[in-house]
C-alpha cells in the first residue's frame, strides 16, 4: 500500500475520553463497557478503554471479538447473537453473549471450555431491532436458567438503532422492573445492560437499583453522542482523520444541463457541483472506503461535492496539485467503513509511545 488513503486514530483523546466517562458513570453507580465495534475490534483501542476504565470490552462480530482475545483483552461481551456456524468458535472466545434464543445458548453450553458462558437476554422494549418482548422475557429467562454450560447474567436493552426510539427513564424503570421479575432466575446479583451512548443524555437524576452497565464506543473515541447531536459534559469532540491524496485540479464551469441518470449504485446522484466556476480536486477515496456524508473536510472554504467507487471530487478555494494531501474529520458511519476499507492504511497515534502507531492491516494478521 502507498500508505493512503490513511485513517488516523487519536488513543490519547480515547483515553482521556474513557477516563472522563467511566470515572462520571462510577460515581453514579454504572460501569461501563468499550465497544470497539467502530475500530473492527482494534487491540490498540481496546487497551486504551481497558487501562482508561472499562470494566470490559465488546463487540458484535465474532472476528473483531477474536481479534480482542489474542490480544488477552477482556473480558469479552459479543453484542449481537452469533450466526448458528459461529456458536462452537463465540464460545471459545467470549465470556458473555447478548441474545435471546434458547436453541443458540444450548450450543454455547455444549461448548463452553470451562467456566459457564454468561447469557444475557436481550428484550424488545421499542426498537424492534432484536429480542423477546418484555411479557416472553420470563419463561424465556427460566429456560435460559436450566442449561448446562450456561449462566442467565442478566436482561440487556437496546435504543435508537432501528426505529429511533430513543430510551428514557420511564423505558430504564420497565427494564428494572422486567429484571426484577427474572431475578430468581439468574445465576448472580442480576446485570442491566442498558443501552449505548445515546443513554447517557438521559441519565441526570436517575440512581440504578440494579447493577447496570452502559454499552459505549462513540462516547470514549468520539466525545460526542451522534443520536442527540450533542457533545458529552466534560469532553472535547475529538474525530478520528481521514487523509487522501488530490490526483488532479481543474477549473471547471458549471455542470451542462440536460437530463441525468441514475447513478453507478442504481441511485439519484447525490452531488452538489458549484454554480459558478470552481476548481474541482479529485481525491483517491471513494465510497468504498467511507461515507461520502460524513466527511468533513478540514481544509477551509471547501466541500465534498460526491464521491463515486473510487474517487471523491472536492471544490476547493484555491487549486491543488497532485499529490497533495486533504484532510476530513470522519463521523461514526464514515469511520466504520474506513477501518473496514482493505484500500485505507489505519494508524493509532499516542497511547504508548511511538510504538502505538501503525495499520492495523499487519497487525490483522498477528492476531
Amino acid at each position: 500500500m502507498t500508505g493512503y488513503p490513511k485513517l488516523s486514530i487519536d488513543l490519547d483523546a480515547v483515553a482521556a475520553n474513557t477516563r472522563l466517562l467511566a470515572a462520571r458513570l462510577r460515581g453514579a453507580g454504572f460501569t461501563l463497557v468499550g465497544v470497539t465495534k467502530c475500530v473492527d475490534g482494534e487491540p490498540r483501542v481496546g487497551q486504551a478503554l481497558r487501562e482508561a476504565g472499562c470494566a470490559g470490552l465488546a463487540d458484535s462480530r465474532l472476528p473483531a471479538l477474536a481479534r480482542l482475545a489474542a490480544a488477552a483483552l477482556g473480558p469479552l461481551t459479543l453484542i449481537r447473537a452469533p450466526q448458528p456456524d459461529e456458536l462452537e468458535a463465540v464460545a471459545q472466545v467470549a465470556d458473555r453473549v447478548l441474545l435471546s434464543d434458547v436453541g443458540a445458548a444450548r450450543v454455547l453450553g455444549e461448548h463452553a471450555p470451562g467456566a459457564p458462558i454468561q447469557i444475557l437476554l436481550t428484550v424488545d422494549l421499542g426498537d424492534r431491532r432484536e429480542g423477546v418482548l418484555p411479557d416472553a422475557a420470563p419463561a424465556v429467562a427460566a429456560a435460559l436458567s436450566r442449561l448446562q454450560g450456561i449462566e442467565l447474567a442478566g436482561l440487556s436493552v437496546n435504543f435508537a438503532c432501528l426505529s429511533g426510539q430513543l430510551p428514557s427513564q420511564e423505558l430504564f424503570r420497565q427494564a428494572e422492573d422486567l429484571l426484577a421479575e427474572v431475578a430468581g432466575a439468574c445465576a448472580a446479583e442480576p446485570l442491566l445492560s442498558l443501552g449505548g451512548t445515546c443513554v447517557l443524555q438521559h441519565l441526570e437524576g436517575y440512581r440504578p437499583r440494579f447493577r447496570t452497565e452502559i454499552r459505549s464506543g462513540g462516547g470514549p473515541i468520539y466525545g460526542y453522542d451522534f443520536v442527540s447531536g450533542a457533545g458529552l459534559a466534560g469532553m472535547v469532540r475529538t474525530d478520528p482523520v481521514l487523509t487522501a491524496v488530490v490526483l488532479e485540479c481543474y477549473r471547471k464551469p458549471p455542470a451542462p444541463q440536460g437530463p441525468g441518470g441514475l447513478d453507478a449504485f442504481g441511485h439519484v446522484p447525490e452531488v452538489d457541483l458549484p454554480a459558478e466556476d470552481a476548481w474541482h480536486a479529485m481525491l483517491a477515496v471513494g465510497r468504498r472506503d467511507m461515507e461520502p456524508g460524513g466527511l468533513r473536510p478540514l481544509l477551509p472554504g471547501s466541500y465534498l461535492a460526491g464521491a463515486t467507487s473510487d474517487v471523491s471530487v472536492l471544490i476547493t478555494p484555491e487549486p491543488l496539485r497532485p499529490g497533495d494531501k486533504v484532510a476530513f474529520a470522519v463521523d461514526y458511519d464514515a469511520l466504520v467503513r474506513a477501518v473496514t476499507s482493505p484500500f485505507v492504511a489505519v494508524e493509532y497515534v499516542g497511547g504508548q509511545g511511538s510504538a502505538a502507531a501503525g495499520s492495523s492491516r499487519a497487525s490483522k494478521g498477528d492476531s
